[in-house]
């Protein structure tokens, strides 16, 4: 099944909009917990909530041979019918992405993959090779400052703006393939985009610790087609706690926070 589809199955099955992120930071891990316990814990406290899983790779990799074979063996861990995506940003020429590709899709089997696109459109093609796959590329990062690439040269006519009008053409050729990593920390921007890319499916970091703008997360998220965003929360669920109770707090943040998008959603169909 398409990327594409078990998400708008999940979403629909569940009602909810929300992502479980985790990246298994080692000092917030409890003492005595090893990285496999933590994340299986986290899987099993949330996925009753959760839409879709994003794997943030780089805190799987500060782990060494460890951290890569939890990884694999933590996205196999995900229940059938929820999709995965691998949070790596890749981004580079076809050459190498073309091994980015494998490891994502064959060796550790993720439905979807965020991507950088200073590289250019070669980065993205060869993710797109497998029909059943998402990319998500980076428009508009969580950061406050110092993004100043992504507004150049102005404000009124930013390259994030470039990159979403050639998002929009590549998911003529690739339907259902292509979405947007937009974040919640710049609610205006997030509007401007949407605004765009009507069609594009919306992968919103940036809410809970970082402190963005559920509200515009939530108004600004769904496609035209009724795709719902991908509202993202890491450090707010998976850390909630770092004591013996992790997986308690995990799974009462997950709730708070489902219940949180349905209220700014039904507020906004008032």
């Amino acid at each position: 099944m398409r990327f594409i589809d078990k998400l708008r199955d999940a979403q629909q099955q569940k009602d909810s909009w929300l992502c479980v992120g985790l990246d298994p930071n080692p000092e917030l891990i409890p003492p005595g917990v090893s990285l496999k316990t933590f994340c299986q814990t986290i899987i099993d406290a949330t996925h009753e909530q959760a839409c879709s899983f994003k794997f943030n790779l780089a805190f799987f990799l500060i782990y060494g041979p460890e951290g890569y074979a939890t990884l694999a063996d933590m996205i196999a861990a995900v229940p059938d019918g929820i999709p995965v995506i691998l949070d790596a940003k890749f981004g580079d020429i076809d050459y190498t992405a073309q091994q980015q590709k494998h490891l994502t899709f064959d060796l550790l089997k993720a439905h979807a993959v965020t991507l950088t696109p200073y590289i250019g459109i070669e980065c993205i093609l060869p993710f797109l090779q497998n029909p059943d796959a998402m990319v998500l590329v980076l428009v508009r990062s969580a950061n406050r400052f110092g993004n100043d690439f992504q507004t150049w040269p102005s404000k009124e006519s930013p390259l994030f703006r470039y990159v979403t009008a050639e998002l929009n053409t590549l998911e003529q050729r690739y339907p259902g393939q292509i979405g947007v990593s937009a974040a919640a920390t710049l609610p205006r921007d997030l509007a401007r985009i949407r605004s765009w890319a009507p069609n594009l499916p919306f992968l919103i970091p940036g809410v809970g610790v970082q402190e963005g703008d559920l509200r515009s997360a939530v108004q600004h998220g769904a496609t035209r087609t009724g795709i719902g965003p991908i509202i993202n929360l890491t450090r707010a669920i998976s850390h909630a706690s770092s004591g013996a109770d992790f997986g308690e707090q995990a799974r009462a943040a997950a709730e708070h926070w489902v219940n949180a998008i349905r209220r700014e959603r039904d507020a906004l169909r008032v």
